[in-house]
């Protein structure tokens, strides 16, 4: 079985938009926090001019360069998990970075698709995960600051989420807070870029 890194049509892209939620859903309380982070459109005004609808602001997304960079680390080295149901298979790989137990973060990245005929896995999305773990000196809580993003084939951001979670020291919540995005922040951007450039830059196993 192998992954294929061929472009997947609109269907497969539909799927990947239905599915991405059931999907995320192990990924802690902060996988129901998703944000869109598609602009809204403006409301008209009492005016009887034609109201004026604002360019959106442009989406986050991935040189074409780097997002091949991206799947091959996903190819080479993630767990594949075979669909089942309306489920979607997907290749799922994770790193830590930091102290396993102590002030770290967690990569998480997982390309959803389909096997072809051909026995080839045809991507169709991807969730990108990145969890920062601060422990409180003070009370010994984890401060885990998290984002998540969702995208089309292309590596185009579909959706993004952020916020901060609370836990305990025995990993019990204490409190969540999502992020209300505004899509014309820049650091959406400057996080999307960060994560990719870790997938990209990292080195295969065993290297």
């Amino acid at each position: 079985m192998t992954l294929s890194l061929r472009r997947a049509g609109i269907a497969l892209v539909v799927v990947a938009a239905v599915s991405i939620q059931a999907a995320a859903s192990s990924d802690d309380a902060f996988s129901s926090d998703l944000g869109d982070i598609r602009a809204p459109l403006a409301t008209a005004g009492k005016s009887k001019a034609k109201p004026q609808i604002p360019a959106a602001p442009k989406a986050p997304s991935a040189p074409d360069a780097v997002w091949r960079k991206v799947l091959e680390a996903v190819k080479n080295d993630g767990q594949y998990r075979p669909e089942a149901g309306q489920m979607p298979g997907a290749f799922s790989l994770s790193d830590v970075v930091g102290e396993p137990k102590g002030d770290r973060v967690v990569w998480k990245i997982a390309v959803l698709g389909m096997l072809n005929e051909d026995e080839q896995f045809e991507a169709m999305g991807a969730i990108l995960v990145a969890k920062e773990y601060t422990l409180d000196a003070k009370d010994g809580n984890w401060h885990i600051d998290q984002w998540l993003f969702q995208t089309d084939i292309y590596g185009d951001v579909m959706n993004a989420g952020h916020g901060v979670v609370i836990q305990s020291p025995d990993g019990k919540p204490v409190s969540a807070v999502p992020d209300q995005l505004n899509p014309a922040d820049p650091k959406i951007q400057a996080q999307y870029d960060a994560m990719l450039k870790h997938w990209a830059e990292r080195k295969p196993e065993g290297a």
